[in-house]
C-alpha cells in the first residue's frame, strides 16, 4: 500500500478509536450544576414574586421542581478514503525513441459528523389543596424551630418568623395577613427577642431538657444583669427564679414558665411581605395599602423589621441584587451586601422545606441547647 493510504488508515483508526471514549461523566459534569442552579435561581424568583404579590393582595401561586429527566443522545460517525489514479502519455514524433510521459495522482479525505441532541423533561407540581394545608396553613412545629436555633440561626431571627406570641406579648398579629390599616402591636414582642439574642450572644442562657419540659435557664453570671431583669419583667417571670419551663399552652400565670405560640407559614410570609417597599406611585394610586400611627402619620414597616427584612424597588433593573423580579412595572430585590435580608429569605425557604412533610407526632421540644 502507498504511504498516502497507509497515512490515511492509521489516522482514520485513531479517530474512530477516540469514539470509545465515555460521554456520560462530561455530560453530567457540563449539565448538573447548571440545573442545579437554574432550580435554585427559579425557586429565590418565585417566593421573592409570592411575596411581592401579598404586598399588593394578588392572588398567591407556589409550584414545586418535583423531578428533571434529562437524556442526551450522542452520535457519531467517520469515514476514511483513499486512491491513486495515474496516467500515461506516449509521444511518438520519434519512433524509434518515444517520449513517455506519466503522471499519479493521490487522494485521501476523512468525512467525520458529530452531533449531540439533549432532551430534558420538567416536572412541575403546585402546591394547592391539602399540601398547601398541611405546609403553608398548619401552625409550626415548636420542635423544629428550636431545633433551628440549636443549628446556628438566631434566637431572635428565628422567633421573629416563627413565634406569635410569648407569654401574652404579640408579635404583630394583624400584619400576619393583608396588609393592616394601623400599626400592629409588636414593639414589646421585639424587645423580649433582642434581649434574648444578646444574651444567647454572651452565652448566659441556656435550653436543655429537663425530665419531660424544655427549660430556659439562666446563668448565675446572668442574674444581675439589667438584660435578665427587663426579661422577665417583660415575660412576668418570677424574678427569684433563673429556670423556667417553656411550653406551648397559654397558661404561664405562675411566673415559672414561658409559653410561647407558633404562627403557621403563610403568616410568617405575610409577615415578611410587609417589607416590600412599593413604589411612591402604587401607594399614592391606592394599589398598596398605607399603614398609618394611632396619630395619623405614616407607620414605616422598617420599625418592625429593620435587621430582619426588605424588598427594595426600582424602575431600572438591578445590577447587583441577590434576587430579583420584574412585576406591575417595577423591579423588586434584595441587596446583594443586604445581609440580614438574605438571611431571612433563606430561613423562609428552610422553614417551608420542613413544614412540607407532615408535623412529628412525638414530643413538641425534645433536644438540648447549650453554647
Amino acid at each position: 500500500m502507498e504511504k498516502p493510504a497507509l497515512l490515511t488508515a492509521a489516522l482514520a483508526i485513531a479517530l474512530l478509536s477516540q469514539g470509545c471514549v465515555y460521554r456520560g461523566p462530561s455530560a453530567l459534569r457540563a449539565t448538573r450544576p447548571a440545573y442545579n442552579l437554574a432550580v435554585a435561581q427559579t425557586n429565590d424568583q418565585e417566593l421573592l414574586l409570592n411575596l411581592v404579590r401579598s404586598r399588593y393582595r394578588d392572588t398567591l401561586y407556589f409550584t414545586s421542581v418535583e423531578r428533571i429527566a434529562a437524556t442526551q443522545e450522542f452520535n457519531e460517525s467517520l469515514g476514511a478514503t483513499a486512491g491513486i489514479s495515474g496516467s500515461q502519455n506516449t509521444f511518438t514524433s520519434r519512433p524509434a525513441n518515444p517520449t513517455v510521459l506519466r503522471s499519479l495522482t493521490r487522494s485521501a479525505s476523512l468525512p467525520a459528523t458529530y452531533a449531540v441532541n439533549e432532551k430534558p423533561t420538567i416536572f412541575y407540581a403546585p402546591i394547592e389543596g391539602e399540601k398547601f394545608v398541611r405546609q403553608m396553613m398548619t401552625p409550626m412545629n415548636p420542635e423544629l424551630l428550636l431545633l433551628l436555633v440549636k443549628s446556628g440561626w438566631s434566637l431572635d431571627r428565628v422567633f421573629t418568623l416563627g413565634v406569635a406570641e410569648i407569654n401574652g406579648l404579640k408579635n404583630a398579629p394583624t400584619a400576619s395577613g393583608p396588609t393592616p390599616s394601623r400599626e400592629p402591636e409588636f414593639r414589646a414582642f421585639r424587645e423580649t427577642v433582642k434581649l434574648l439574642r444578646a444574651l444567647q450572644r454572651e452565652q448566659l442562657l441556656e435550653l436543655a431538657k429537663s425530665g419531660e419540659n424544655i427549660e430556659l435557664s439562666f446563668t448565675p453570671e446572668a442574674a444581675s444583669r439589667a438584660e435578665t431583669l427587663r426579661l422577665k419583667e417583660l415575660l412576668k417571670l418570677d424574678a427569684q427564679l433563673n429556670s423556667f419551663k417553656i411550653t406551648t399552652n397559654s397558661d404561664h400565670s405562675k411566673g415559672d414558665t414561658i409559653s410561647i405560640s407558633t404562627r403557621p407559614v403563610i403568616s410568617a410570609f405575610n409577615y415578611l411581605s410587609q417589607g416590600v417597599e412599593a413604589p411612591e406611585r402604587d401607594l399614592v394610586a391606592g394599589k398598596v395599602r398605607r399603614t398609618t400611627k394611632a396619630n395619623g402619620d405614616a407607620f414605616d414597616w422598617q420599625e418592625m423589621l429593620s435587621d430582619v427584612f426588605r424588598v427594595s424597588s426600582s424602575d431600572e433593573e438591578p445590577q447587583d441584587a441577590s434576587v430579583a423580579i420584574k412585576y406591575r412595572g417595577a423591579w423588586f430585590y434584595i441587596a446583594d451586601n443586604d445581609l440580614d435580608s438574605k438571611s431571612t429569605f433563606v430561613l423562609l425557604t428552610q422553614l417551608m422545606a420542613l413544614h412540607s412533610a407532615p408535623a412529628s407526632s412525638g414530643p413538641a421540644m425534645s433536644f438540648s441547647f447549650g453554647k
